[in-house]
């Protein structure tokens, strides 16, 4: 369904963050409470007032590497046998930038951060002066752009300066400046000592007044001009890393010089991106609370990660720190994966596909420890890794299922777009880590079944051994079996595996049961203890997203996991949020609960910026209200499209174009507690079964076909590109 920039725009407007006073939170070690920018790339965090505005620059490529002065010998040692906590790569700060005007001392704050436009925009005043302030960063080039506009009656008097690494720290090293031609250029690397393999950043920063460029100073070089009233002014920022090309220091400076004149291409270019993006799919809930945070957290998403770029880590491209809490790190027990998960029930998964690439990075990594710490084929990885085959702390806490966890984002783009090429390049890793689950799993013959034996649920300091089929490991070796038996028909591969892998699907123990308050609920594991109070989603996890359960399931199942969501409570949890509303409707909870507990969050933990945030970890709390809301609008995960399966009564909702497995995009909507017309566009020709809520359907297929039906469930052929609509059809008259 094509969507139009008018439909979407008042919607995606509801996500604008107002900031009324400057932020607390940094610098910061963890998420911030300033306004945002960022291309997926490239990020900045805006601090400061109108007086001293500080754009904190961040990149998702500009990482530390702590084995680039080791042999692959004392690496691989070090690997194995030291578990250092947060010895090895880390994500650090890449610069800032600084723009005062003096006279602007004291003034009132006010700021808005706005997810349509992609910008955030600034108004000041104090006794003798007024500005506003608009900034981007451009979405697909790495431009920062700063419009400063006199709104007062007196001059205006500028500084514009930078310098690399941490805000105010004068201490940086290996850095080198300079003023070249009206600009002023900046290279730094992330290892002081410049190692073969270490990143680089370099930038350069102008502007399209005239200035008077500084860069004598030991510090904060850069230039100066003034503002009369009513004038503006432009402040051009470009930085590229080493990776972003050969030349990057040379194309850095070409892209700043060139934008003095082409800036106002580049707004439009950067603004037209955005459009397309809000345009891809629509969601309107019936609650102005919710609209707004779905929209500000598909921004933050947006923001923070782009196709073709090295993924975001735990905070994105949102670094003020070189000391980021657990190294800022891909965190693969469930921060990596995590905030992904929205993008592609929200059809934006153009958005997650360099998901994949660090962890084709790792496999031999992977390969180590599996053959040298567990003595099995395959891989097997530790909680915190990094870019480009690297490893942030070789700590296990027990948990084998790391690599494991990793296939869920795999399964849900491929099922959801079966991409061929996509699922192509992904599935060497998939077939990695059902090597070592196959050679891994104990096989009990007097109780005909696998089991998983010494992996931890949660971060263990203590537990040596392990325990003994925990319904996390469960969860993840069912969904790693389904998912390879289907990839591999799919992309014919491995045909002589697949008896072996269902063999395991169809054995794998089943998930430990006991009774809690009167209630049977599942156990946290088979052998040691069976519920920890307070503890995270990890042992529900198995319902989403691993999904093992589903409203297609035994409904005695349904019913434990029922009492065992309601028995955990985790809407206000650290580490649940982003999957908890997820998995209460997979299982069909009461929908006006999961409604409310959403707004409840939304007041509860957002930032003045719309970060929700609830302190176990970084930009993975921005999947949590989209991706509530989307399995509460649609279901599809068991190839059975339900719409509004789990939406509370009398709440008047639509949605357009929604991402389904089987590559469909979606269409409905609701209203009194109806469901009006569904349309669903087929983009690969698979097998549709959709359940219908009425008790009469009239179906019109794009290809010519009409005719009624009174099934509650369909299935139907589709063709490529095809469209079906389905209408309520009159009853029949008695």
């Amino acid at each position: 369904m094509k969507l139009s920039a008018c439909e979407v725009r008042p919607l995606v407007e509801k996500g604008t963050a107002v900031l009324t006073s400057p932020p607390h939170w940094i610098p910061s070690d963890l998420a911030t409470d300033a306004p945002l920018l960022g291309n997926g790339d490239l990020g900045a965090v805006i601090g400061g007032d109108g007086a001293k505005q500080i754009f904190y620059l961040g990149k998702n490529d500009f990482w530390t590497q702590a084995h680039l002065a080791q042999t692959p010998q004392q690496r691989a040692q070090r690997l194995l046998n030291q578990e250092g906590r947060r010895s090895g790569t880390r994500i650090v700060a890449a610069g800032w930038l600084a723009v005062e005007i003096p006279q602007l001392k004291g003034c009132d704050y006010y700021c808005e951060q706005d997810p349509y436009l992609g910008e955030v925009r600034g108004r000041y005043r104090s006794a003798e002066a007024a500005a506003q302030y608009t900034s981007f960063i451009c979405a697909e080039q790495n431009t920062l752009v700063v419009e400063v506009e006199n709104t007062g009656e007196c001059r205006l008097q500028l500084h514009f300066f930078t310098m690399p690494g941490l805000y105010e720290t004068a201490e940086v090293y290996g850095y080198e400046d300079g003023v070249r031609e009206d600009t002023v250029w900046v290279e730094y690397p992330a290892e002081p000592y410049s190692l073969k393999g270490g990143r680089w950043v370099y930038w350069n920063i102008t502007c399209d007044r005239p200035a008077q460029y500084q860069g004598n100073k030991m510090v904060g070089k850069g230039g100066f001009f003034s503002l009369e009233p009513g004038e503006k002014g432009h402040i051009f920022l470009t930085m590229l890393s080493d990776l972003d090309a050969p030349d990057a220091k040379e194309q850095a400076y070409r892209l700043s010089v060139a934008a003095r004149s082409e800036w106002e291409t580049l707004r439009q270019n950067h603004r037209n991106w955005w459009m397309d993006y809000w345009c891809r799919s629509v969601v309107e809930t019936g609650d102005e609370t919710l609209d707004s945070f779905y929209y500000a957290s598909l921004y933050l998403l947006a923001s923070a990660t782009r196709a073709g770029k090295v993924p975001p880590g735990l905070f994105g491209p949102w670094i003020t720190t070189d000391r980021p809490k657990w190294t800022g790190s891909y965190t693969l027990n469930y921060n990596y994966e995590s905030p992904f998960f929205c993008l592609y029930s929200a059809n934006r998964q153009h958005l997650a596909t360099s998901y994949i690439e660090p962890l084709l990075d790792i496999i031999p990594i992977g390969k180590l420890y599996a053959r040298e710490k567990f003595h099995r084929p395959g891989i097997c990885l530790p909680v915190e890794i990094g870019p480009w085959g690297t490893v942030c702390s070789s700590i296990f806490h027990h948990q084998k299922t790391n690599a494991a966890y990793c296939c869920c984002n795999i399964f849900m783009h491929y099922f959801t777009t079966l991409d061929q090429e996509w699922g192509a390049k992904a599935y060497p890793f998939v077939r990695e880590v059902a090597d070592f689950w196959e050679a891994d799993l104990v096989w009990e013959q007097d109780r005909q079944r696998y089991s998983v034996v010494g992996d931890s649920l949660h971060e263990e300091y203590w537990n040596d051994r392990g325990e003994k089929n925990n319904t996390h490991a469960l969860g993840l070796v069912r969904m790693v079996m389904k998912g390879i038996l289907q990839m591999s028909e799919e992309l014919g591969r491995d045909a002589e595996k697949r008896d072996k892998w269902k063999h395991i699907l169809d054995h794998i123990a089943d998930f430990p049961v006991f009774e809690r308050c009167g209630q049977k609920v599942f156990r946290f594991n088979e052998d040691s203890y069976a519920w920890r109070d307070g503890a995270n989603g990890s042992s529900v996890k198995f319902i989403y997203p691993f999904n093992c359960i589903g409203l297609d399931s035994d409904p005695e199942l349904l019913e434990i996991a029922r009492n065992t969501l309601v028995q955990k409570d985790l809407f206000d949890n650290g580490n649940a949020f982003c999957e908890y509303t997820a998995m209460c409707a997979r299982v069909g909870r009461d929908p006006q609960l999961l409604y409310d507990k959403l707004i409840e969050q939304c007041h509860l933990r957002a930032m003045p910026n719309k970060y929700i945030w609830h302190g176990g970890g970084g930009i993975e709390d921005a999947c949590g209200v989209p991706n509530g809301i989307n399995e509460m609008m649609l279901q599809s995960h068991e190839n059975v499209l339900r719409i509004f399966p789990v939406w509370p009564k009398g709440k008047d909702a639509r949605f357009a174009n929604l991402r389904a497995y089987g590559a469909f995009l979606v269409s409905a909507s609701i209203v009194g507690d109806e469901v009006g017309e569904i349309v669903v566009e087929s983009e690969k020709g698979r097998s549709l079964t959709i359940m219908l809520p009425w008790q009469k359907t009239e179906v019109i297929c794009s290809d010519g076909r009409r005719f009624m039906t009174d099934r509650a469930r369909l299935t139907l052929e589709t063709t490529p590109g095809e469209s079906i609509r389905f209408i309520k059809g009159e009853p029949d008259k008695k």
